[in-house]
């Protein structure tokens, strides 16, 4: 009780405060770098389609589709024919990322992407293979540009940045006199004052989203062990798929596709079709893609599964309708993480709250740089 009215009413007294400022100090200045390219680059990659599109990174996202989308069916038969020897992993409908249906296939020389067109079905082309200006950057907010282990690297940097703010919070709090002071900058101090008051104020309004980012990027790293540890918590439900196997029918043809495609439309009639995913071994379903929202990804997308050999209907699974805390806690980690799924708006608010990561390091730094280095660095020079 002594130990929690001491830090309530005088923090700067406590050891335990002191250690978390050492903890504080030393993991922001390892993680500087980090801080910096992983914060810039995540800002930049918000507003990854409208970059796209200004500067032409993906092909054919200028068509402007005029009439009836094509027939997704007719779609695949395009594909077909332009490569016989090919295994077609997915065709997926026109989206918020991509104006035309993307055809993903997989053959000898590994998967490729294939454009086809909105309204004709026509093959247009393929996806080239070599990244973009902006392709780089989103491989490198995704891990580093380390091949192989960069996740690993990434997941790493997001568990000492949920360190930083852990620390953060407890070196934040000045005392019940003036904690009002400590969530504002007072533009009339000196500079040293102003970086101190914009390090600590930018930290605390900040810290609820930059603590799920750290979250979610541990989770990209470590997906199953996250994933496990969240379904000890709380049962997971509808925020994984479900394990869904066939028997494989010698000889037997393949379901009519077109029936499929009708079918999901009448099981799930308040979605708009958003693609099919056919099967990569004999004891899996075909999944006729049906979307609740026009969103960047899955997050709102339902799954209706068929049996490929007969053409029977099987279970439906419907991505984003949570039924427990579990389901909420890993949906979540994909559309918060990103910040695309609902707006403009929150675009913004993402892209700025992003950019306050290299903000707290470098006001960090500066700190540092007041405290201690400035004082050793002017006692050669008066010597």
């Amino acid at each position: 009780m002594a130990f929690l009215q001491r830090f309530v009413r005088r923090p700067q007294q406590l050891a335990f405060r002191k250690l978390n400022f050492e903890v504080h100090l030393w993991a922001g200045i390892a993680l500087t770098a980090y801080l910096l390219v992983i914060g810039v680059s995540g800002s930049i990659l918000v507003f990854r389609a409208e970059l796209e599109r200004l500067f032409s990174l993906k092909p054919w996202q200028q068509i402007h589709a005029q009439g009836q989308p094509a027939d997704i069916v007719t779609v695949v038969e395009n594909v077909r024919v332009a490569y016989p020897h090919d295994h077609i992993v997915s065709v997926e409908t026109p989206n918020q990322s991509n104006a035309t249906f993307v055809a993903i296939l997989e053959g000898r020389s590994g998967h490729i992407k294939v454009a086809c067109g909105p309204t004709d079905g026509k093959v247009l082309g393929e996806f080239s293979e070599s990244a973009s200006w902006l392709g780089v950057i989103a491989e490198l907010h995704a891990s580093l540009l380390i091949h192989r282990t960069g996740r690993l690297w990434n997941g790493a940097g997001a568990a000492i940045l949920l360190l930083l703010n852990a620390t953060g919070i407890v070196i934040w709090w000045p005392g019940i006199r003036n904690w009002r002071r400590a969530l504002k900058v007072d533009p009339r101090r000196t500079w040293r004052r102003i970086n101190f008051d914009l390090h600590s104020a930018a930290g605390f309004w900040t810290i609820l989203i930059v603590s799920f980012w750290a979250l979610s990027g541990i989770y990209f790293a470590w997906p199953r062990q996250v994933f496990l540890f969240v379904n000890s918590l709380s049962n997971i439900v509808t925020a994984r798929p479900p394990a869904i196997k066939v028997s494989p029918e010698i000889g037997a043809s393949s379901a009519d596709l077109r029936a499929l495609v009708d079918s999901a439309r009448k099981i799930d009639p308040g979605a708009q079709l958003g693609g099919i995913v056919f099967p990569y071994s004999r004891r899996v379903p075909i999944a006729i893609l049906m979307r609740r929202r026009d969103t960047p990804g899955r997050e709102y997308t339902d799954s209706v599964y068929f049996n490929p050999y007969t053409g029977q209907y099987i279970s439906i699974w419907r991505y984003g309708v949570n039924q427990s805390l579990g389901d909420w806690i890993v949906w979540l980690e994909v559309p918060l993480h990103f910040g695309t799924y609902w707006g403009f708006a929150v675009k913004l608010v993402w892209a700025a709250a992003g950019l306050v990561i290299p903000l707290l390091a470098i006001t960090g730094l500066l700190m540092y740089w007041n405290r201690a280095l400035r004082r050793k660095w002017s006692r050669p020079r008066r010597s």
